[in-house]
């Protein structure tokens, strides 16, 4: 049958581009890679690789266009069945007002668009740490588990707010929606792995070192999307799933420093004798 055809938006960062060649892997689909710049400068390995093959091929199409300009992704969605929002600022500026122009107002502009051009599913990609309060670590937690009173950061804050809106957004008989919220991602392509190696040599541990994270692999951050984007393409899938939050994780938690040194430690770097700082208030 012939290729139905989706848009990611953000489409050109870490996970999405993971997400994109999925897609096209599938043969299922056909995607509109939606991203700010004005055209898609690809790497040697993308363009002698799947991408590159369906962007001459016409399965893919790129489009520059911005998600805090309604016209714009209107006519980016037109035709579109499906929209993976993963677009975001980044999470290491704590400009509030970025954030919130970005994830609020642009995901409200793309569910807008998404009304308007009849798109039938959208997948928003959220975080875990919607629920994190920047205190309380988050053991054994499901999606039952509320919001925070306070966020640590406008990142988190805002993108707790899109959410919201997103899953609000969910219809029956119309736009069907679910966010995905994956915890810290890793994989080919991402920036954890040069960030260790840039700041390998002057890492220290403030407090005792023992908290903890959940790391997951790229590949199962996209896995979730494409689960649920097949769950809303069904009337019991929507109705189980439509309007809802699911966490994605490797169910792997571990040190969050034993984690940084084993990355390290396979680049060839000596694990080094932890520096702990005490801070008393």
């Amino acid at each position: 049958r012939e290729a139905r055809l989706c848009a990611v938006t953000g489409g050109r960062g870490f996970m999405a581009r993971h997400l994109v060649a999925a897609l096209l892997c599938s043969g299922e689909w056909r995607v509109r890679i939606i991203d700010l710049a004005p055209a898609a400068t690809l790497e040697p390995a993308e363009e002698e690789g799947i991408l590159g093959a369906a962007l001459r091929d016409g399965l893919a199409v790129y489009t520059s266009a911005d998600v805090c300009d309604l016209a714009q992704l209107t006519q980016a969605f037109e035709g579109v069945e499906t929209v993976f929002h993963t677009a975001a600022p980044d999470p290491s500026k704590n400009d509030f007002q970025l954030h919130y122009k970005v994830s609020v107002e642009g995901t409200k502009n793309v569910i807008e668009a998404c009304t308007t051009c009849k798109v039938k599913r959208l997948i928003y990609t959220s975080s875990s740490c919607v629920v994190f309060d920047g205190v309380h670590g988050l053991f054994d937690v499901d999606e039952s588990t509320p919001y925070p009173d306070k966020f640590p950061d406008a990142y988190l804050h805002t993108k707790a707010e899109a959410e919201k809106l997103v899953m609000r957004a969910n219809t029956n008989g119309g736009l069907l929606t679910c966010c995905i919220r994956p915890s810290s991602i890793f994989g080919p392509g991402g920036i954890l792995v040069p960030y260790l190696a840039a700041y390998a040599a002057t890492m220290f541990i403030i407090g005792d070192g023992k908290n903890d994270d959940d790391f997951v692999y790229v590949e199962n951050v996209v896995h979730g999307h494409i689960c649920a984007e097949r769950n809303l393409s069904t009337k019991e899938g929507a109705r189980r799933i439509g309007g809802k939050a699911y966490f994605i994780t490797n169910t792997e938690p571990m040190n969050l420093w034993d984690f940084k040194y084993m990355v390290l430690e396979e680049l060839g770097y000596k694990r080094k004798t932890h520096l702990y700082l005490l801070v008393h208030t």
